[in-house]
């Protein structure tokens, strides 16, 4: 589990429902490391052992969810969208009025434009 159950319940908890997402499916080697909310947006923290990070950040979506992409995924029927800048790359896709966007500082050769698009694919929804 990607995310601890007790985080998972607690996260039902504290989060506001809209917003209560969990990613299942991230590479190896990458582990839970913290979580908080502003109860408009969540923010889920992994850490390699390294002490690099790969942020999942759930929030309301605004206007087109594609627009900016620079490349799409389609994984298990889910379309994810991708791009980088000289700062950070970062994966997202649009649901129920959230977008779920996983994000890192890391370049796409140190890690996989896939691997973050797999990390905002696999999340669902926590029932409260």
């Amino acid at each position: 589990m990607l995310v601890p159950v007790p985080i998972q319940q607690e996260i039902a908890r504290q989060a506001p429902p809209l917003i209560a997402y969990v990613p299942s499916r991230l590479a190896p080697g990458w582990r839970y490391s913290s979580w908080t909310t502003t109860g408009t947006m969540l923010v889920i923290v992994f850490r390699n052992s390294a002490g690099k990070t790969v942020d999942f950040v759930v929030g309301r979506s605004f206007g087109t969810c594609g627009l900016a992409a620079q490349k799409t995924f389609q994984m298990a029927g889910v379309k994810t969208y991708w791009n980088h800048s000289a700062a950070q790359q970062q994966a997202w896709r649009c649901v129920a009025g959230v977008t779920l966007t996983a994000v890192t500082s890391l370049p796409p050769n140190r890690f996989a434009d896939v691997g973050l698009a797999r990390l905002a694919a696999s999340a669902r929804r926590l029932r409260g």
